[in-house]
């Protein structure tokens, strides 16, 4: 090999090396920076890591590789394409050699291969989490009636017969279907007694006690009870900056009165998920557990012990693990952290990364993941369906449920476990017909994902669009109060929830609090129920009537006698009230004519 000929080649593997290696060391410097002169802030390292699985290696190495990275491989070739012409004309040999020719081909052809499988990747990218979601999600059928819901027709029109245990039906598209004939079972969960829109007033309100304390918005979380309507709302109560997070707030549904667990005496706790510097909590859970991933709405809390102003609080996190599958990454649950205090002020962290329903009061299945799984089911008729026939489910765009459109977490009374239930509509359709419910079990985590319920309604069903529904319980109020009520997001009438087969309730919120519900059915076929939550609920402008006794339960809306005038008072000149006495006494006008129409009218649906 002559001199020209070493010097030529010498050259070009020097610039090769540096045309394939300069991503790669860009690569390790930057995670060697954030390593050691950004040590203790383990966001910076988890985000990292997981950004270059997530664009790179989903399966931690060039196996199934991500699009990016044949991307990189191609680029790379195109280089090499370039540096074996330079080499053999600086060597003299030009491209008349074979050997040559074929080293070129040869490259040319692996490009064109990086190029496929990054083309490959790109396109099966959102069908893949389609895949993986779908293994665990079953849509169930109503047998009989009108036969089978035009809605699901997509999916069933092509089928073949399954195992008969879990699939009566399985799909033949290139994503994997099940579909069971059964109707939705008789859950009959138990009823909230407040809306999420009052639960976030009054948390928000009413609790912390402490400058820098701010309610952890998305923690507020709905604990149902045992016994019937004995559920709370609680939320976390966390810091910012250098102030540690204060504790829990718990508040009943039915009163002004916030109780707060706070993190105190021999459950101290110098952390905040706001916190900044050594007081971040996010940074601590990081450092500790890389591979857990949380959204801030799976967060929540409660307060362990009898007396809330004692117990001991707690924090629980459901968390999730990003896994490859095929050229991707999804999101997988995977257990709960849960987050006490201690003496001298250390986070004491438990990872579970399996939990039984029953060993923790509240959802330890993400919620976040619920609704990945939802939005998922567009793919189980396959891409056809999906883009020509805009199968798949959405969440209502009702404006009463426009703050709080799903994963309701509420208690079955057939079986005690807690799931997440989702009234569904057509997805890419402008109806707001609920045509499914999505139902997941939330009190059980580990092994992997939940299996997501699709209860789709048949065609003949009564009905239900949420707005209609909306609709006729403030008809329903105007007719029993004389009283007309608005409707929306910032109306009175805020939410309206499924807690049975065909049954609704509707919050009536005023200042942010709720006052009363109504209950119906929605074939209108049934009384509707309209409550009065007993409690120190403030009138709308006006002041608490009297606080009610500790054994205080809802009951039926009853008449109640205004009070005595007073100086001052409902019997004097209006002309001489202020606005927040007027508004008073308007308030218990009404309420004494609710009483006199229910005694003297039989209700109408």
């Amino acid at each position: 090999m002559t001199s020209r000929v070493r010097h030529a080649v010498r050259g070009g593997a020097v610039g090769l090396a540096v045309w394939w290696l300069w991503m790669p060391l860009l690569a390790f410097v930057v995670r060697l920076v954030k390593h050691v002169a950004f040590g203790g802030f383990g966001q910076q390292d988890q985000s990292y890591l997981l950004l270059i699985e997530r664009e790179f290696f989903p399966n931690g190495g060039p196996l199934d590789a991500a699009p990016l990275f044949w991307f990189w491989v191609a680029v790379g070739l195109c280089g090499t394409v370039w540096g074996v012409v330079h080499i053999a004309d600086e060597a003299g040999a030009g491209l008349g050699g074979w050997r040559v020719r074929l080293t070129v081909a040869v490259v040319v052809v692996a490009m064109a291969g990086s190029l496929a499988r990054a083309g490959t990747g790109l396109w099966d990218a959102d069908k893949d989490a389609g895949r993986f979601y779908a293994a665990a999600t079953v849509l169930d059928i109503p047998a009989g009636g009108a036969g089978t819901p035009r809605s699901v027709l997509p999916v069933t029109e092509h089928t073949r017969p399954g195992d008969g245990g879990r699939c009566d039906l399985v799909g033949t598209a290139d994503v994997p279907a099940c579909v069971k004939t059964a109707p939705m079972p008789d859950f009959d969960f138990e009823a909230r007694t407040a809306s999420y829109a009052a639960a976030t007033k009054a948390l928000t309100d009413s609790a912390g006690l402490t400058s820098g304390i701010h309610l952890l918005g998305h923690s507020l979380h709905y604990l149902p009870d045992d016994s019937a309507g004995g559920g709370v709302w609680t939320a976390v109560l966390d810091g910012s900056g250098e102030q540690p997070m204060e504790g829990v707030a718990v508040w009943d549904g039915r009163s002004n009165s916030v109780v707060t667990c706070a993190f105190r005496g021999d459950h101290a706790f110098r952390r905040a998920f706001g916190g900044t510097g050594a007081v971040s909590l996010r940074n601590l859970l990081a450092e500790r557990f890389p591979g857990l991933v949380y959204s801030d709405q799976d967060i929540w809390g409660y307060c362990d012990g009898t007396d809330p102003r004692t117990a001991q609080p707690v924090v629980v996190i459901s968390v999730a693990r990003q896994t490859g599958f095929r050229q991707r990454t999804v999101l997988e649950p995977a257990g709960v952290l849960v987050l006490r205090g201690s003496p001298d002020g250390r986070p004491e962290v438990s990872y579970r990364a399996n939990v039984a329903p029953g060993e923790l009061p509240g959802a330890v299945y993400p919620a976040s993941v619920v609704r990945s799984q939802i939005h998922e089911v567009q793919w189980l008729g396959g891409r056809g369906a999906k883009d020509d026939r805009g199968f798949g489910y959405a969440h209502t765009s009702a404006a009463t449920n426009a703050t709080n459109p799903g994963e309701f977490l509420l208690r079955s009374k057939a079986d005690g476990h807690l799931y997440y239930v989702t009234p569904l509509v057509p997805r890419d359709s402008s109806s707001q017909l609920v045509v499914a419910f999505a139902v997941v079990q939330a009190d059980r985590a580990g092994g992997g994902l939940n299996d997501l319920h699709v209860y789709v309604r048949g065609d003949d069903d009564p009905s239900v669009n949420l707005d209609v529904l909306a609709s006729r319980m403030v008809s329903y109020m105007a007719q029993q109060t004389s009283i007309t009520i608005s409707a929306g997001k910032d109306g009175a009438l805020q939410e309206i929830i499924p807690f049975g087969r065909d049954k609704w309730r509707g919050f009536v919120d005023f200042n942010g609090q709720t006052q009363d519900y109504i209950d119906l059915s929605g074939d209108a076929r049934v009384t509707p129920n309209l409550v009065s939550l007993n409690g120190s609920i403030t009138a709308p402008g006006g002041r608490p009537p009297q606080a009610p006794s500790p054994s205080s339960s809802p009951n039926p809306a009853s008449p109640s006698a205004p009070a005595a005038p007073s100086a001052g008072g409902c019997g004097d000149d209006p002309g001489k009230l202020t606005t927040g006495q007027l508004a008073a006494c308007v308030a218990e006008l009404s309420k004494a004519l609710q009483g006199r129409v229910q005694d003297q009218a039989t209700p109408r649906p």
